[in-house]
C-alpha cells in the first residue's frame, strides 16, 4: 500500500513537472497518444490555446472530434508520416483553427516505449507574419530585379569605396558595348573619361547623399564619347552601401545646349561687334537688352536699363522743334508692323547729349506667329550728318580756297535775278602772274595765291555781297543793290587790299572788271559778260607793267637768296659785250645778250636757299635741284612776252661745248651763239670773284683755267677771241 503511494506520488510530481514544462517553453505544445491507429490529444499547453483558440478540453479526442473532418485530416496526415518515419520532423502547414487561419511551423517528435512510438510531443510555430514578409520580400526582389534587368534606363551597381562595377542591366551592357562579364571587371573610372581623383571625390559626394545628380562624359568600348546624366544613390546590402546609380544618355541635349550655346555667344558676339545699337523690349515695353553699341550710344549700361521702360531710356525729341517723338515701340506692339523714326530725329542720352540717330522698330515673334516683344536697330548718325553737310559743303564750295564754287554762283545768279535785288553790280577778277608762280615756286606757291586772294574778298566783302572761284583763276563776285558807284568803291577798296598783302613773295594782283545789272529786261549774265570783257581789257592794259614788276621783283629775290648780284649782271654784260664787238654781231643779238647776262639765272629763284649758298659740294639730290634753274628760267620768259626771245638762250646757257652739259645735252655749234659767249664770260667773273665754296683766283690764273677748258666746256673760237681782249682786264 505504501509502495502504491509513493509511486502516485511520483506520478502526480510528474505530471506537475510536465505542466511546468509545458507551460513555461514560448512555443505551442501538444501532447498526442497513439493507441491501435488512432491519435488522441492529451493535453496542449496555454500558448497553444492562445495561437489556435483551442481552449475547450482535448483530453481523449481526436483530431476529427476537436477540429472536424478537414482539419482534423490535415493535422492526422502530418502525425501519420511522423509515425511512419519514426523521426523527429519539421514542416509548414496552414491549418483553420478556431483563431483563424494560420501558418504553421509544426515540428513533431515521436516518442518510444519499448520500440514502440506510444506518443508524439508537437510545437507549433506562428509563422504567418513571417511568410507574409517573406513573401513581400521575395516579391519586392522581383519587381526590382523586373525593374533592373527590363527597364530602359542604364543602370550599374558600383562599390561605393572602389569603384568596381557590381552590377550591371542589359540596357547598361548594351549601351557601353560589353557584355555582362566585360563589364563587371572594370570600374567606374574606366567608363569616366574625367581624373579618377575628381570621381573618387563625386562618389563620395554621391555616398554622403551630399549630391545625388551628376553630368559625366563617359567612353564607350568603341571609344565614342556619350554625355550622360547619373542618378546616384546608396543603397544597403547587408552591411554593405553600394551606390545604385541610373544612367540616362544625354549626348544630344549636351549637344543641343552646345550648339545653343554657340549660336548665343556667335549672336551676342555679333550683336556686339556690329556698329548698330540693338535694344530689346518685352510686351509690356521694358527693356531686356541694350549692345555694346547701344550701351555707348545711350549711356546705359545693359544691366541699368534692364526692366526700366523705353522711354525712361530713350529720351526721343524732334531736333528741330524739341518735342516729344512717339514711342515707336508702342507703335510695333499696337499694329504689329515694322516702324521707323521720322527724320530729324535726335536721343538726349543719360549724360545729357543730343545724339541724332535713325532706326528701325520691328516686332519679334514666336515659331507661331505671335509677337512677344520688340527689336529696334538704331544708329548714330552724327558722322552721317556730318558726312553729308561735308559733301553738301563741298558740292558748293571750292576745295581748294573754301569759297563758293561755280555751280553754287550759277545757281545763285537764277536766285539773285530778280527785281527786289536790283540794282546788282557783277565783278569778274582774274589773278595776274599764276603761272609764272607756278613755274617758278611751285604749284603749291601758286595755291597759296589763289587762298590769299580768296581771303581778301571774303573780308572786303563781308555782308554787302557773295564771292566765287569761277574758273582756274578767276573770281565772281555778286553785289546786290549795288550802283555803279557803289561798286566802283568796292573794286578800289579790293585793289588796294590786295597791294597790302605782304604773305606771298610777289605783290597779289587781280585784274577786275564788272557791270551793274539795273533793269530786268537785262539777264544778269548779260551783265557777267560785259564784267568779264572789261576784265580781260583791263588785264591787256596792265599787263605788260605787272609783268615788268615780276621780273624786277624776281630778279631782286635772287640777289637777296644767292651770291648772284647786280654788279655781277654789269661785269658780265661787258665782258659779253666785248666778245660780241668782235663778233661785229648786230644790234639786235646785242641786246639779247645784254638781258641774256641780266636774265640768265632768273630760274634760281625757284631753287632752295641752302643749296645756292652751300659752302661745299652738292649732293645727288640738291645737284639735280639746281639743275632745273635753266628750265624754271625758261618758263619765266616764255611767260613774258618781252622776254620770250632769250627763252631758249636761258634754257641753253649751262650747255658744253663736248655735249656733257645739261638740260639738253647740246654739243658745240648747236648750242646758240650767246650761249657760247655768255658761258666763257660767267666762268671768268666766278673765278676772279669770291664764293662761299672758295676765295677769288687772279686774272692769269682764272684766264689759264679757261684756256684748259677750251675744246671741252667753251667754243675754242670764242675762248680765244676772248683771251686777246687785253683791253678788257
Amino acid at each position: 500500500m505504501n509502495e502504491f503511494h509513493a509511486v502516485n506520488e511520483a506520478n502526480e510530481k510528474l505530471v506537475r513537472d510536465i505542466d511546468i514544462f509545458f507551460n513555461s517553453t514560448q512555443d505551442g505544445l501538444f501532447l498526442v497518444a497513439y493507441r491501435n491507429g488512432e491519435f488522441r490529444y492529451i493535453k496542449n499547453n496555454a500558448v497553444h490555446q492562445h495561437l489556435t483558440g483551442i481552449t475547450s478540453p482535448l483530453l481523449g479526442k481526436t483530431p476529427f472530434e476537436l477540429l472536424g473532418e478537414k482539419v482534423g485530416a490535415a493535422l492526422k496526415e502530418g502525425y501519420e508520416k511522423c509515425i511512419l518515419s519514426g523521426e523527429a520532423m519539421i514542416y509548414e502547414e496552414t491549418v483553420d483553427f478556431p483563431e483563424g487561419t494560420r501558418d504553421w511551423l509544426v515540428r513533431l517528435t515521436p516518442v518510444k516505449e519499448n520500440g514502440t512510438i506510444d506518443y508524439i510531443i508537437g510545437s507549433r510555430l506562428d509563422i504567418t507574419e513571417l511568410k507574409r514578409l517573406k513573401k513581400e520580400r521575395e516579391q519586392l526582389l522581383a519587381n526590382f530585379n523586373s525593374m533592373f534587368t527590363e527597364h530602359s534606363a542604364i543602370m550599374l551597381i558600383i562599390d561605393a569605396a572602389s569603384g568596381k562595377i557590381l552590377d550591371a542591366n542589359p540596357q547598361a551592357c548594351s549601351f557601353y558595348g560589353y557584355s555582362k562579364e566585360e563589364i563587371l571587371q572594370l570600374s567606374i573610372d574606366d567608363i569616366n573619361t574625367i581624373s579618377s581623383s575628381t570621381v573618387k571625390q563625386l562618389r563620395n559626394q554621391a555616398l554622403n547623399q551630399e549630391q545625388q545628380y551628376f553630368l559625366f562624359p563617359h567612353r564607350l568600348k568603341s571609344g565614342e564619347i556619350k554625355m550622360v546624366d547619373v542618378y546616384s544613390s546608396p543603397v544597403t546590402y547587408g552591411n554593405d552601401t553600394r551606390l545604385y546609380s541610373i544612367i540616362f544618355d544625354v549626348s544630344d541635349r549636351e549637344q543641343y545646349r552646345d550648339d545653343l550655346f554657340r549660336e548665343k555667344e556667335m549672336l551676342s558676339v555679333t550683336l556686339n561687334s556690329i556698329g548698330d545699337g540693338v535694344v530689346t523690349t518685352d510686351l509690356e515695353g521694358k527693356v531686356t537688352y541694350l549692345n555694346h553699341a547701344a550701351e555707348e550710344i545711350t549711356g546705359w549700361r545693359s544691366e541699368e536699363a534692364s526692366e526700366k521702360t523705353f522711354m525712361e531710356i530713350f529720351d526721343l525729341r524732334n531736333e528741330t522743334t524739341g518735342k516729344i517723338v512717339p514711342n515707336p515701340i508702342s507703335a510695333v506692339l499696337e499694329t504689329g508692323m515694322i516702324v521707323g523714326l521720322a527724320n530729324h530725329t535726335v536721343l538726349l542720352n543719360k549724360n545729357g547729349n543730343l545724339i541724332p540717330i535713325a532706326d528701325s522698330a520691328a516686332p519679334i515673334r514666336d515659331e507661331n506667329g505671335h509677337v512677344y516683344g520688340v527689336v529696334m536697330v538704331f544708329r548714330d548718325v552724327s558722322q552721317d550728318k556730318r558726312q553729308q553737310e561735308r559733301i553738301l559743303y563741298l558740292s558748293y564750295h571750292d576745295p581748294l580756297t573754301q569759297i563758293f564754287n561755280r555751280r553754287y554762283m550759277e545757281e545763285e545768279i537764277n536766285r539773285m535775278d530778280q527785281t527786289s535785288q536790283l540794282p546788282i553790280a557783277v565783278i569778274m577778277g582774274d589773278v595776274n602772274g599764276l603761272k609764272v608762280i607756278n613755274d617758278v615756286f611751285g604749284h603749291r606757291t601758286g595755291d597759296l595765291l589763289l587762298k590769299e586772294v580768296a581771303k581778301t574778298l571774303q573780308y572786303a566783302l563781308k555782308n554787302i555781297g557773295i564771292a566765287g572761284r569761277w574758273g582756274g583763276d578767276e573770281f565772281l563776285i555778286l553785289l546786290p543793290h549795288t550802283d555803279h558807284k557803289k561798286a566802283q568803291d568796292i573794286i578800289s577798296r579790293l585793289e588796294d587790299a590786295f597791294r597790302k598783302s605782304d604773305r606771298l613773295p610777289l605783290e597779289v594782283s587781280v585784274a577786275l572788271g564788272f557791270d551793274v545789272k539795273e533793269e530786268m529786261s537785262h539777264s544778269l549774265n548779260q551783265s557777267l559778260q560785259k564784267a568779264e570783257e572789261k576784265m580781260y581789257h583791263k588785264k591787256l592794259l596792265e599787263g605788260k607793267s605787272y609783268r615788268n614788276s615780276i621780273i624786277t621783283t624776281l630778279l631782286a629775290t635772287l640777289y637777296e637768296k644767292s651770291m648772284e648780284t647786280e654788279e655781277h649782271a654789269v661785269r658780265l654784260e661787258t665782258y659779253c659785250m666785248a666778245i660780241a664787238d668782235k663778233l661785229n654781231l648786230s644790234a639786235e643779238d646785242k641786246n639779247e645778250l645784254s638781258l641774256l647776262a641780266i636774265l640768265h639765272d632768273i630760274g634760281k629763284v625757284g631753287v632752295n636757299i641752302d643749296t645756292l649758298n652751300k659752302p661745299g659740294p652738292l649732293n645727288d639730290e640738291e645737284w639735280k635741284e639746281m639743275m632745273r634753274h635753266p628750265e624754271i628760267g625758261y618758263r619765266i620768259a616764255q611767260n613774258t612776252p618781252e622776254l620770250s626771245t632769250v627763252s631758249e638762250y636761258i634754257l641753253s646757257h649751262h650747255e658744253r661745248w663736248d655735249g656733257s652739259g645739261y638740260p639738253r645735252g647740246l654739243k658745240g655749234t648747236d648750242i646758240p651763239l650767246l650761249c657760247r659767249i655768255l658761258a666763257v664770260a660767267d666762268a671768268y667773273d666766278a673765278m676772279t670773284n669770291n664764293r662761299s665754296y672758295r676765295k677769288a683766283m687772279d686774272s692769269k690764273t682764272a684766264m689759264s683755267e679757261i684756256d684748259r677748258c677750251s675744246g671741252t666746256q667753251f667754243d675754242p673760237f670764242i675762248v680765244h677771241i676772248f683771251l686777246n681782249l687785253n683791253q678788257v682786264f
